[in-house]
């Protein structure tokens, strides 16, 4: 899948590219969707913030920021964002092996 033109300034090209990611990564751990599908990203316009997923605690999300390298996480009580992985699939091996945590 294409990275949709209104996204493009987010450096989403893995996540869009990969078929997998695109539909999204089902964590039984948690029972939620790690990774949304990509009918299911919301972009936050304000802050320029691509979000793509989420661990389901404290109302933290993963995602891109415009012109940024990687993935990251937002704490929004700290009002703070975290450089976590070099790309989705990368978050994703991280998180289910354990390596990566918020």
């Amino acid at each position: 899948m294409e990275v949709p033109a209104r996204f493009r300034s987010y450096p989403c090209a893995d996540y869009f590219g990969s078929q997998l990611l695109a539909q999204g990564v089902w964590s039984e751990a948690e029972q939620l969707w790690l990774i949304v599908s990509a009918e299911d990203v919301v972009e936050r316009v304000e802050d320029g913030f691509l979000v793509i997923g989420r661990p389901g605690v404290d109302g933290i999300e993963f995602g891109y920021r415009r012109d940024c390298y990687g993935v990251w996480a937002y704490y929004p009580i700290e009002a703070r964002y975290e450089l976590l992985a070099a790309d989705t699939q990368a978050l994703v091996d991280g998180w289910f092996s354990g390596t990566i945590k918020v």
